[in-house]
């Protein structure tokens, strides 16, 4: 018996709802000693180091009056809020009330934080927060590909912040149709409009060959290019996806070569142009409507052209109304799932 695919109509609720999983929220770079913030699902952040240089992620705003914690400074690897330096710990917890000092300190005053780690040059923040009562085992490791670490490559950064749906989003990088329309200025100079979809779609994976190049996604927010047939300069172009929001989505790219890897203004080249692609992409996607994909194929026209945006779809409906952990863009907290 053939397995029928049952479709819910589409929900307004659905377009705020995300994987639970590492999203990248930061240059490594941009963070020294003044602390940073940044939006992450609707949620805001603070970034900060500590004595050692690793990175927190704390909720940014102080327990105590709302104040932006990311206006504050950090004295001996701690947090402190610019409006009445309220101190806080590695963990989130208050240490200090300057007001008081004599005083014990409420279980109020305290915060909370996320599971950060670094890699590839960025700082990626897991959204379940660190005072939940999870233990560290139930945070996943961060599975980047292999590129991505190995000492061959130099990679030069690029970034954009797109007012749009990750699922549009991530539809964008598969979707090699429109390569020759929309970039037929850049990168899609040499292709013809007429194509044969090539693809393999196995759970978290989807490979699509296009021309000399694979394009291979990673569910929930990685994408990357390479080029198999190359023996020796070689080239690759990865992208991770955050969602900022249900309508914004930031993108962090690295253009990665094994060639000129010391040559002076390469990395400037190599950022710039791809920065140049991607902005190609980003007005007609800003464009689309409805604002995330529809959960329902019917509900927009295909052609097998489509096919790997297809199997996207199915899995994002899939992750939808299954029982994997998703995040609500609502509440003070990640903690909640949503179902």
């Amino acid at each position: 018996m053939v397995n029928k695919r049952v479709y819910h109509e589409v929900r307004e609720i659905d377009q705020k709802v995300f994987p639970v999983a590492w999203y990248a929220v930061a240059w490594s770079k941009d963070l020294d000693k003044i602390p940073i913030k940044r939006r992450l699902l609707g949620k805001d952040l603070v970034l900060y180091r500590d004595r050692a240089r690793n990175v927190i992620a704390m909720h940014a705003y102080c327990p105590h009056r709302g104040a932006d914690l990311s206006l504050g400074s950090c004295r001996d690897g701690q947090l402190v809020c610019p409006y009445h330096a309220w101190r806080f710990d590695t963990d989130g917890r208050c240490i200090d009330i300057p007001a008081h000092p004599n005083r014990p300190i409420p279980a109020f005053a305290h915060t909370f934080t996320y599971p950060v780690t670094e890699r590839a040059g960025l700082v990626w923040v897991y959204p379940k927060a660190n005072d939940t009562g999870n233990a560290a085992a139930e945070i996943p490791d961060l599975l980047i590909f292999p590129e991505l670490d190995d000492s061959k490559y130099t990679a030069a950064p690029y970034a954009a912040i797109w007012r749009a749906h990750l699922t549009r989003v991530i539809e964008s990088v598969i979707d090699v149709a429109h390569v020759p329309i929309v970039h037929r200025a850049s990168i899609g100079k040499k292709s013809k409009e007429e194509i044969q979809i090539t693809f393999e779609a196995d759970g978290e994976h989807i490979h699509v060959k296009n021309g000399n190049g694979l394009l291979h996604y990673q569910f929930p927010q990685q994408w990357i290019l390479t080029l198999p047939n190359q023996t020796r300069n070689k080239i690759f172009n990865y992208v991770t996806f955050t969602p900022i929001d249900e309508n914004k989505t930031a993108i962090f790219g690295l253009a990665g070569r094994n060639f000129a890897k010391s040559v002076p203004g390469m990395n400037t080249i190599f950022s710039r142009y791809s920065a140049k692609v991607l902005e190609e992409d980003r007005t007609i996607v800003e464009s689309q409507h409805p604002r995330p994909i529809p959960e329902a194929l019917r509900m927009e026209a295909h052609v097998p052209a489509d096919g790997p945006q297809v199997r996207f779809r199915q899995r994002w409906y899939d992750f939808l109304t299954g029982d994997e952990q998703k995040i609500k863009l609502d509440g003070l907290r990640y903690d909640a799932e949503y179902h």
